[in-house]
């Protein structure tokens, strides 16, 4: 499935400004033929030889364009892809060039590889984007599943992002906040079908992020969950430990609920068991 994907990269990202050289780097980085380290340097030359500021942005975002677009389109490449991006923090500073853009643009003094600079920016428009093709606009048959699934990816890789415990890779807490719209609908709502075509997207978040979900709620944060209609749920806003107890009995019933598939029963035992493992720690 990989090679499929890399042979398509190319006009998949054209009209951005890559060069083969990185997607063949990437390719072999999720191949294991190269390091994380070594595909780090290798993808970042070319934003480096940027001759202006303005060309450095373009490259930049094109290089998180295909590193955030990869991470969805191909779900096996996450974990290489967040080791990537942790090696790109290592690199040093780096000169930025002069010229178009530099009275309005901010590299991070020249560090714009340890601060990730318009990272974030960029997987918040690229995850609300997979979000809104699946959760607003219409769409049927074989093309709701394909973006279903693209959903739930997106959900995958902000949970693992959240799992690394890295502020700047977790867009300081916004990344997890965005996708807690799925857990809502999922476990705090019974309205038509769009519980059941979240309940995955709320398992991953569970399953990788289970740790960050429960901190939050043991620490009570009053901001950082989306509310939906939530006709199962009316115990106030925010994360609690009462939330927290009513998700897990949501995910128990869940998995003995006969209206659901086999593989959606399946998901919600791997969410529930994470929270019980979570229960079992504290408490130990």
């Amino acid at each position: 499935m990989a090679d499929v994907y890399f042979d398509n990269a190319t006009s998949l990202f054209k009209g951005y400004d890559i060069v083969e050289e990185q997607i063949e780097c990437l390719k072999d980085a999720v191949a294991k033929k190269v390091t994380s380290q070594e595909a780090a340097k290798t993808l970042t030359t070319y934003p480096d030889k940027s001759s202006t500021p303005v060309e450095l942005l373009q490259r930049m975002g094109a290089l998180w364009t295909l590193l955030n677009d990869t991470a969805v389109l191909l779900p096996s490449a996450q974990g290489c892809i967040i080791s990537i991006l942790f090696e790109i923090k290592q690199l040093p500073r780096v000169d930025v060039p002069r010229g178009e853009g530099e009275e309005y643009m901010d590299f991070d003094e020249g560090f714009y590889w340890k601060e990730l600079t318009g990272w974030a920016n960029n997987w918040a428009d690229n995850s609300n984007s997979w979000g809104a093709r699946f959760l607003i606009e219409k769409s049927t048959g074989e093309e709701r599943k394909k973006r279903r699934q693209r959903w739930v990816n997106a959900c995958e890789y902000t949970a693992r992002l959240t799992a690394t415990n890295d502020r700047a890779l977790s867009s300081y807490g916004a990344d997890l906040e965005r996708a807690t719209h799925a857990i809502s609908t999922a476990l705090e709502s019974d309205t038509g079908d769009q519980w059941k075509e979240n309940l995955e997207a709320a398992a991953v978040l569970f399953i990788h992020a289970g740790q960050e979900l429960y901190r939050r709620c043991a620490e009570g944060e009053t901001e950082g969950m989306l509310e939906g209609k939530g006709e199962l749920w009316n115990g106030g806003k925010g994360f609690s430990l009462v939330r927290w107890r009513f998700w897990l009995e949501r995910w128990t019933a869940l998995t003995h609920e006969d209206n659901l598939s086999e593989e959606n029963r399946k998901v919600a035992q791997s969410a529930l068991n994470v929270m019980r493992d979570m229960d079992a720690k504290e408490t130990q």
